[in-house]
């Protein structure tokens, strides 16, 4: 039974990719310890794309990171530890892996019965073909847990739970975060978690402990937790610390643009399973690390970083090993404020924070339109200030695409008087259509207000079709018709009347 691994070259990063998949950590203006979980397997919409899809994640760095695993194993074996009562949770943790990854990648990734506890493994994007019996150490090339994180860009850690207790007791953990997976071995989940400042007193660590120990098989969980890191360096544990330790006070001496280019925000999504045969609970920990200066094109996660950062205890910041550059970093992210820079007279200047409430208004109706957690958050801060100075409507739609949802915001404006300022945020085709619909209502520029989430859509109007279509796209792009099937350059040329960019046959083309 042998296992054949195609040369894996380290890749350069896909910064889209990066972006489009980065699991921002940040629902408010504040952070605080919490256990923060949630049912796995929800997608998660951003300003920038959608995360959480699936368990085990696969991006553009999947070949270099597990090249840097191997490579951190091979000079530190201290990194993969298996207690002996583990054996059977290594295995268990293996298969489950396998059948989640044959899940969500079955074009690349197979597992297949071939008899009684008889199986095909197939990982096409490694070039790995492997047949084994499970629980026969005999027919894999190498210990399951090993074996598996091989081919995931997960770390795993294992917790056997006995006398009431949880225990790290194995798992193969490369890429930590200023923490010692050999030193924690054998330890309980209250002892790793000792010195962190809070959790204790405000009760999070014995919430999160007692949440783990009523885990039920086929229902997993995730939490995200997040830091800042010099450099694309996912291996910052403790064991390595003189290479990476110095940086934190020499980032300060680097000029602006490099110190963007080098911190990075990085995020770790946690799953949480009970595994179903072994009983024992398996952490999934995935790094994602995306530098200040990328982080800084999605305008909203600028704004509220920057804010977090800026308003982050002192004991939190010290803990989290940013004391020394954080203030840098925050201050970093307020002075790199997206500039709208539109090349025409024709395109829409959309504000980079969102607008005050005109507190001189008669009455306010506030129209939050998507799913995006920024819109959300925009339009409470709007009816909070809204309601303490007059009556407000929110009215909260899922996108204007709806007939229905067209025409509960018609209603809505119908049923405005003389005086109310209409507020409406939300992605750029929503928000554009809204405010075509409040003027066509009758409401006068002085009454609006709008703050845009995202710019990845837009309303295109058809100069052939001579209707109005919502595509992903941007102003000098090309995009193909919904209506005609033409290939259309969207112009740089946008009517507030219409709510719309207009669009003609790319080249000329009729």
């Amino acid at each position: 039974m042998t296992s054949t691994i195609q040369n894996t070259t380290p890749t350069t990063p896909d910064d889209a990719d990066l972006v489009a998949g980065f699991p921002f950590p940040f629902l408010e203006d504040r952070y605080r310890y919490s256990t923060n979980v949630e049912p796995a397997e929800q997608p998660v919409t951003t300003p920038a794309g959608q995360w959480g899809t699936a368990i085990v994640d696969i991006d553009s760095e999947y070949r270099a990171e597990i090249d840097q695993r191997a490579a951190i194993l091979a000079a530190d074996p201290t990194r993969h530890a298996v207690l002996p009562h583990m054996v059977p949770a290594t295995w268990d943790a293996m298969f489950t892996l396998m059948r989640e990854l044959d899940a969500a990648y079955p074009e690349q990734m197979q597992l297949r019965s071939t008899g009684p506890d008889e199986w095909l493994w197939r990982n096409d994007i490694l070039g790995i073909e492997q047949r084994f019996r499970y629980g026969d150490a005999t027919t894999l090339p190498d210990e399951p847990l090993r074996y598996i994180t091989s081919q995931v860009q997960e770390d795993i850690a294992l917790l056997d739970q006995r006398n009431g207790q949880l225990f790290v007791d194995a798992g193969v953990v490369t890429f930590a975060a200023d923490w010692s997976f050999g030193f924690d071995v054998g330890m309980s989940f209250l002892e790793i978690h000792g010195p962190v400042p809070r959790v204790r007193r405000e009760g999070v660590i014995t919430r999160a402990h007692e949440f783990l120990k009523r885990l039920q098989p086929h229902q997993p969980y995730r939490r995200t937790n997040w830091t800042l890191t010099i450099d694309r360096r996912l291996d910052v544990s403790t064991e390595i610390y003189p290479e990476w330790g110095p940086d934190r006070e020499a980032i300060l001496l680097v000029d602006d643009a490099e110190f963007g280019r080098r911190v990075h925000l990085r995020v770790e999504v946690q799953h949480l399973i009970r595994l179903p045969d072994s009983g024992a609970v398996m952490f999934l920990i995935r790094t994602y690390l995306l530098p200040l200066e990328l982080l800084a094109t999605v305008d909203p996660w600028r704004r509220r970083a920057a804010e977090v950062l800026a308003e982050l205890p002192e004991d939190m910041a010290d803990y989290k090993g940013i004391i020394k550059y954080r203030d840098r970093a925050a201050r970093w992210l307020r002075n790199a404020a997206r500039q709208s820079a539109p090349t025409g007279p024709g395109m829409p200047v959309w504000p980079t924070t969102p607008p005050d409430v005109d507190t001189t208004g008669a009455a306010f109706l506030v129209v939050a339109v998507g799913d995006d957690a920024e819109t959300a958050h925009v339009s409470r801060n709007w009816v909070a200030a809204a309601e303490a100075v007059g009556a407000t409507r929110l009215l909260v739609l899922d996108t204007l695409t709806d007939e229905q949802d067209r025409r509960s915001l018609n209603a809505a404006l119908d049923a405005a008087l003389t005086g109310t300022r209409i507020l409406v945020t939300g992605g750029q085709y929503d928000v554009m259509t809204a405010l075509a619909m409040a003027r066509e209502a009758g409401a006068v520029p002085a009454e609006l207000s709008s703050y845009v989430v995202h710019t990845r859509d837009l309303p295109l109007y058809c100069a052939h079709c001579r209707t109005t279509f919502r595509v992903e796209g941007r102003a000098g792009g090309v995009v193909s018709c919904p209506g005609c099937a033409r290939d259309l350059e969207v112009h740089e040329h946008h009517s507030p009347t219409m709510g719309s960019f207009l669009a003609s046959a790319a080249g000329g083309d009729a």
